[in-house]
């Protein structure tokens, strides 16, 4: 069986790709145009179930290979996007399939609740959560990435006296030994950094209103 789906990996792929957004469509048609809310959420384990689907293939065939490629590079980005911009374009998207579907059903626009807006240290401890989770999805996916690749040597980074070598090192070359996870690792570290600088200001730099 598992020689199988590896035959036809592509096929599986995208399979679970139409899984998910038949699922999505499904969420959007029985919550909105049938009104049956608690029932719609049954829909997000099919959701949870391809996106847990797209990582058991590209685990399977990384032990099939023994390499890093193009196959398991794609199933990596997407599922970085899920657990990154995915959630914020997936609230949106479901604003805008709630307000379309009332209006072909002839219903009234419903008033969508605006976010408070928040100013000083309120806003700098909600960046703050935001990295946070940030930080958190970066290690678990290192954890991920650990059953693909082996971590790099903490003495190649401790050759390097000046910090900002060490630092421009792992950027460049990342957590792992493998060019192409390494690489992948590398830029989001540097992602990383940024967002966390960017954090600070805003508890040095309180946003005014």
């Amino acid at each position: 069986m598992i020689e199988f789906i590896l035959q036809y990996k592509w096929v599986f792929l995208i399979l679970g790709e139409v899984i998910f957004w038949v699922s999505l469509l499904g969420f959007f048609i029985v919550r909105y145009a049938f009104g049956l809310e608690k029932l719609s959420k049954y829909f997000i384990f099919l959701w949870l179930a391809s996106d847990a689907w797209l990582l058991v293939l590209g685990i399977m065939d990384y032990r099939d290979t023994g390499t890093f490629d193009t196959f398991q590079v794609i199933i990596v980005l997407f599922l970085l996007y899920a657990l990154t911009f995915g959630r914020n374009d997936m609230r949106k998207l479901d604003q805008w399939m709630k307000r379309n579907i009332r209006k072909w059903k002839g219903e009234p626009p419903v008033e969508e609740e605006k976010e408070k807006k928040l100013y000083g240290l309120d806003y700098a401890v909600k960046q703050g959560k935001e990295f946070a989770l940030h930080a958190l999805m970066y290690t678990a996916v290192l954890v991920v990435l650990s059953f693909f690749s082996d971590f790099r040597s903490p003495n190649e980074l401790l050759k390097l006296n000046d910090f900002g070598d060490m630092l421009g090192y792992l950027i460049e070359k990342g957590w792992f030994t493998d060019p192409t996870i390494g690489k992948i690792t590398g830029i989001w570290t540097l992602i990383l950094i940024i967002d966390a600088v960017i954090t600070v200001t805003y508890f040095i730099f309180p946003k005014k209103a």
